[in-house]
């Protein structure tokens, strides 16, 4: 048979293409299983850069508590307690202790009779008592998570910690006070880790997994995570890529290619190549006015599945750009495509605004203005038709961006604060920041079952905006008796939610 040139030429090229495939598919496995292991550490090291900034934030926090001249719990010592909470990004109530009992807090002032705090769940290498789940004084059906040192105390919000963690991650986060851990939290049944020393950078295999930890380098709490659903590897294309390369390419240019297909399933290259590929899209939820449910405008979405079919998390997503530097595409990305999809629709409605999720970037760029106005005029519209809502949490120079804010109102630009009284928003931006309008966030929705007007700060906030001018827009209704609570409070706000219309794609936006 091997005297048959034909033979021995298809005899050789299956042996071949057998060896050098097998070769390129064992790398490809290899190459599948790393980018797995490398995609969970980073989300985790993403997960500790969240709560350290949240843990420094409440450490200041307490120092300046601590430091607060004058009579405790006197008129103007609570008004310096709320003062804090508005000059910070995560904390939600400053407290003051008075032999182990809380005597005022900034959202009730005084507490009369006083309360004792429970036992804290464990105290830190620093001293702080830290308590999980405490309920909040004044907020009915509600618990955060207090840390007290010396008479300060500073609350936030109780999923604070846990939300940081990507939904991504199968985790188990620890703490190590006194020589012991403890676990803090996790997605499922905590794993023993008792005998396994952790250390950031590292990682060990349970049950045939592969775990990652990061731990802080500002606190005591370390995490343990893996990819909740990794993608089997039989299925993945990047193994049917290898073996094929591999038939054709031979174990050189199998290898190479590994490699880069390794380095371009990192999150952030996935979002670039989604981005110019046209693979983001938009939909658009209906803003209406309280009194007639009329629809006047309607909030820009911004929506990504990723190459496995899966949707990523915008709150995700859009961290990863501005980590990496490019979120400015994105929000030109969405203003182009507003533009293109209902350009014809808005400028037969010039009463009906498109408002547009941005970063403090944007706003800072010298050139973002420029572009508005050039994109807006060439789609024959005015800067009435689009509203620019602030997602940035922090602002390095106030002073900067209040001057570029003032720029853009001056150019006919409506500017909002988006999910005002969050956990993670500022309410300092009301006296940094001159804007038009807040956009109350959807979790004041859950504080009005069953619950009085007094078990709410929602009120406070209202009169406020309203004592400052602001236009208010209520997020996430969901109900009628939601609807008929804030008409009551606030007629002349605007609201969006599911009860008036989920998300829709830009077609039917303006349906019959």
């Amino acid at each position: 048979m091997f005297q048959k040139p034909l033979a021995r030429t298809v005899i050789s090229m299956l042996g071949m293409a057998v060896a050098v495939t097998s070769l390129a598919l064992l790398i490809g496995e290899f190459t599948v299983q790393r980018q797995q292991q490398i995609e969970a550490a980073e989300l985790a090291g993403t997960y500790i850069t969240r709560t350290d900034r949240i843990t420094s934030e409440a450490t200041e926090a307490l120092g300046r508590i601590a430091r607060l001249p004058g009579v405790a719990c006197s008129d103007e010592e609570i008004g310096r307690l709320r003062g804090i909470v508005l000059a910070s990004q995560y904390i939600k109530v400053a407290s003051r202790l008075q032999d182990g009992r809380l005597v005022c807090t900034s959202t009730i002032g005084r507490v009369d009779p006083p309360v004792a705090l429970p036992t804290p769940d464990f105290v830190d290498a620093q001293g702080r008592r830290v308590l999980l789940s405490t309920p909040q004084l004044g907020v009915p059906d509600a618990s955060g998570l207090m840390i007290a040192q010396g008479d300060a105390v500073v609350t936030v919000n109780g999923r604070a910690y846990a939300d940081a963690v990507d939904p991504r991650l199968s985790y188990t986060v620890v703490a190590e006070t006194g020589g012991r851990r403890r676990v803090l939290f996790s997605d499922g049944p905590a794993l023993e880790l008792d005998q396994i020393p952790l250390r950031t950078g590292e990682s060990f295999d349970v049950q045939d997994r592969r775990y990652e930890v990061r731990c802080s380098s500002t606190h005591t709490s370390c995490i343990v995570a893996t990819l909740r659903r990794p993608a089997s590897i039989l299925r993945s294309p990047v193994l049917l890529e290898f073996g094929i390369f591999g038939l054709l390419l031979g174990l050189s240019g199998g290898f190479v290619l590994s490699s880069l297909i390794g380095r371009s399933n990192s999150l952030g290259r996935q979002l670039r190549l989604a981005l110019h590929s046209g693979k983001l899209k938009l939909v658009y939820q209906p803003i209406v006015r309280l009194t007639d449910r009329r629809r006047v405008g309607a909030e820009a979405l911004l929506r990504w599945t990723d190459t496995t079919g899966k949707q990523v998390s915008p709150d995700a997503f859009i961290s990863v750009a501005e980590q990496d530097g490019f979120i400015n595409e994105i929000t030109r990305f969405v203003i182009n495509h507003v533009l293109q999809e209902l350009g014809d629709e808005l400028r037969r409605r010039p009463d009906y605004k498109i408002t547009v999720n941005v970063a403090a970037s944007d706003i800072m760029d010298s050139s973002f203005l420029p572009f508005l106005n050039s994109r807006l005029h060439d789609a024959g519209l005015k800067a009435a038709s689009i509203g620019l809502e602030l997602t940035e949490r922090t602002t390095a120079n106030s002073r900067e961006m209040g001057r570029a804010i003032a720029r853009l109102r001056e150019a006919g630009y409506k500017v909002y604060i988006d999910d005002f009284g969050t956990d993670y928003s500022s309410l300092s931006y009301l006296s940094r920041l001159r804007v038009d309008a807040i956009k109350i966030n959807r979790t004041f929705m859950q504080a009005l079952h069953d619950q009085s007007d007094q078990d709410t700060i929602a009120p406070q906030i209202v009169a406020m905006a309203e004592v400052l001018g602001l236009g208010i827009v209520i997020e996430g209704i969901e109900e009628e008796n939601q609807a008929a609570y804030f008409l009551t409070l606030a007629p002349h706000a605007l609201a969006q939610g599911w009860l008036f219309s989920k998300p829709v794609e830009a077609a039917k936006l303006f349906g019959s």
